[in-house]
């Protein structure tokens, strides 16, 4: 009984794998049953048991290609070459897309038949896309990326990301061939300007849909989200490409939210401000590589002034590794070089290049407070490729100092009531 349904289960995917190699090469309409039973070496009677017509063979290919492409898609970052998840998804969609290039053009044949009617029919691409965006949304949501499906957000989506990866998928081949190019060097090139793309729209498109007093389209299964009133305030609040000093920043929020310092780091988090020279920052709505946050500003007693005065604070601990010979310009020289792109992807080897890159990392880290290993991993991962050694080195070189048992984690000039126990 066994051997019978692992049999029927083999003849079943022979004939779905002769049906697609069919319908790649003569199309839909120039598809037969008998070549399909002849590619598949089995009589047209067997494939009319497991499929009642050559448009059920097909829509049940269309259906496997699309689902093994939800199932697959990733939720999560987990190539530390890549900055965030919308990289990884497109990089992913690329490689998913051209090795199936066979049965996307069929499936872009359908798309287009379909798109007489104006309704986008079962085993469409467009359908399959439709239906799975609240679920992107959800995964975006955990993996720390909010937006909301206005028209100009959906637009942008299908447009400008997923329409660009389809047609190079189906004919960057001929391309590569009319220009003498190898396939692998083209999709290279393809790549990169797909991910300049994704950190174009990253804030013009989706940070600003959250603002976007549009509402989002009907989708099934989407519960509406209003615009954000507090992103809203923000928005308004800074000048796109104008510099701002740490205090001046906290200032501002200080007046929109009453946890000036979370709001700061979720603005950082998701790339509106840009850390420049002399620790300046700059907002910048089209979005860059994720940078780095500030030294807070001294607490605040309840008289509005510094909690503690110049008279009466302690002593400010000396900056570790201080005796290493590095003036701020070479600092900044040997910082652009490391990570050009605001993340740096390897270590250098030289002690005086790594402790510059170590010193500037940890302006990540607030004086005030403590964090858990798991947080200290979450500010580390956006800008590090290996966070785990830029952790360790934190501590070895002491700009971070933990307890014993990893549990906490505090800066070097941690400004807090009681250090905890080392």
């Amino acid at each position: 009984m066994v051997k019978e349904t692992v049999d029927q289960n083999e003849s079943r995917q022979r004939i779905l794998d002769a049906a697609r190699a069919e319908f790649a090469e003569k199309g839909f309409d120039g598809a037969r049953v008998d070549g399909i039973a002849k590619r598949a070496e089995v009589n047209k009677a067997l494939i009319y048991y497991y499929f009642k017509s050559k448009d059920e063979l097909l829509q049940e290919l269309l259906r496997t290609f699309l689902e093994e492409r939800r199932t697959r898609r990733p939720t999560t970052v987990t190539d530390p070459n890549l900055v965030d998840l919308p990289s990884q998804i497109a990089q992913f969609d690329v490689q998913f897309l051209y090795e199936r290039r066979d049965i996307l053009r069929i499936a872009l044949m359908e798309d287009l038949k379909s798109s007489k009617d104006g309704i986008p029919g079962p085993g469409t691409v467009l359908k399959h896309w439709l239906d799975g965006l609240v679920a992107a949304r959800e995964d975006y949501n955990k993996a720390g990326y909010g937006f909301r499906y206005t028209p100009r957000a959906v637009t942008a989506m299908y447009f400008f990301h997923l329409m660009p990866i389809m047609a190079f998928c189906t004919m960057g081949e001929t391309l590569a061939k009319a220009i003498g190019l190898e396939m692998p060097a083209l999709c290279e090139e393809f790549v990169k300007l797909i991910l300049e793309q994704n950190g174009h729209h990253f804030h013009s498109v989706f940070g600003n849909s959250c603002t976007d007093p549009a509402p989002e389209v009907a989708l099934p299964g989407l519960e509406p989200r209003p615009p954000s009133d507090l992103l809203t305030h923000v928005h308004r609040a800074f000048q796109e490409g104008e510099l701002y000093s740490a205090a001046r920043i906290g200032a501002i929020l200080s007046e929109i939210a009453p946890d000036s310092g979370e709001l700061f780091s979720k603005l950082l988090e998701m790339r509106y401000f840009k850390l420049e020279k002399e620790g300046r920052f700059r907002w910048c709505v089209v979005g860059d590589k994720t940078t780095f946050p500030p030294k807070p500003k001294p607490p605040v007693g309840p008289a509005g002034s510094s909690a503690t005065s110049p008279d009466t604070a302690s002593p400010r601990p000396a900056r570790p590794q201080s005796h290493v010979e590095l003036t701020a310009k070479e600092r900044d020289a040997l910082v652009a070089k490391c990570m050009p792109d605001g993340r740096l992807e390897k270590f250098p080897l030289k002690e005086k290049a790594r402790l510059a890159v170590i010193d500037h990392i940890s302006s990540l880290f607030r004086s005030d407070r403590t964090y858990t290993e798991r947080e200290v991993d979450a500010i580390l991962k956006p800008v590090v490729a290996d966070h785990a050694k830029a952790r360790r080195y934190l501590v070895d070189y002491r700009y971070l100092h933990r307890k014993p048992d990893g549990s906490a984690y505090w800066t070097w000039d941690a400004a807090l009531p009681e250090k905890p126990p080392q």
